[in-house]
């Protein structure tokens, strides 16, 4: 594990371990997330096995911005741009249906993939300068909670992962809000968490 306090040294030390094919643990706005880069099916599998979580469980995706998706997914749906404009960035994972392709394992071949562009300054840094879309699921062992104390992540995981970034997670104290859009335009919530079912209607329905 290596730690450098120097923001700007630090983001480009990440990308490059990223880059690598290695695991790093990035702060987000509601926990700690365990993250490779997503159109890697080795770095992937090294978090599966770290993690130790079933191959039948997808994994959402950390970006920047919906163009880092445009190539696997169709950005151009109006209820994705409503919905994304006014919610992020912050706690709302969406699942959209796959156009392109991605290393299987990210989604169980089901044709969804979760996103979500998170509200914190470390993080969406880091992913618009590596311009690609990032792992997000939460660090911590399949079953188990997951943490805003990077002292538990050290302990856990500081002989297995490249990187842990000792910065604070955001103050969300729930995970993310999980709604699904489809390519009819419909929208389902699948997991309330900071952002309730009600808010969401009431944005869609303006």
């Amino acid at each position: 594990m290596k730690t450098k306090k120097n923001k700007n040294i630090l983001i480009e030390d990440t990308i490059s371990d990223l880059l690598d094919e290695k695991v790093c643990i990035i702060p987000t706005d509601t926990y700690f997330a365990l993250s490779v880069i997503a159109d890697s099916e080795r770095a992937i599998s090294k978090l599966f096995s770290i993690k130790n979580r079933d191959g039948d469980k997808p994994i959402p995706l950390l970006i920047s911005s919906l163009k880092n998706i445009e190539n696997f997914c169709n950005i151009h749906n109006s209820l994705l741009q409503k919905v994304s404009n006014h919610f992020w960035p912050g706690p709302l994972t969406i699942v959209l249906p796959l156009t392109g392709t991605l290393p299987k394992i990210l989604n169980n071949d089901s044709g969804f993939i979760g996103v979500r562009v998170p509200n914190h300054t470390f993080t969406l840094e880091l992913l618009k300068k590596l311009n690609k879309p990032l792992t997000g699921t939460s660090a911590n062992i399949s079953g188990s909670p997951p943490s805003k104390d990077v002292n538990v992540i050290k302990t856990l995981f500081q002989n297995d992962v490249e990187r842990i970034i000792d910065i604070k997670c955001g103050a969300e104290e729930l995970s993310s809000t999980v709604i699904k859009i489809d390519n009819n335009e419909g929208l389902t919530v699948l997991r309330e968490g900071p952002i309730s079912k009600d808010e969401i209607f009431k944005v869609v329905n303006i």
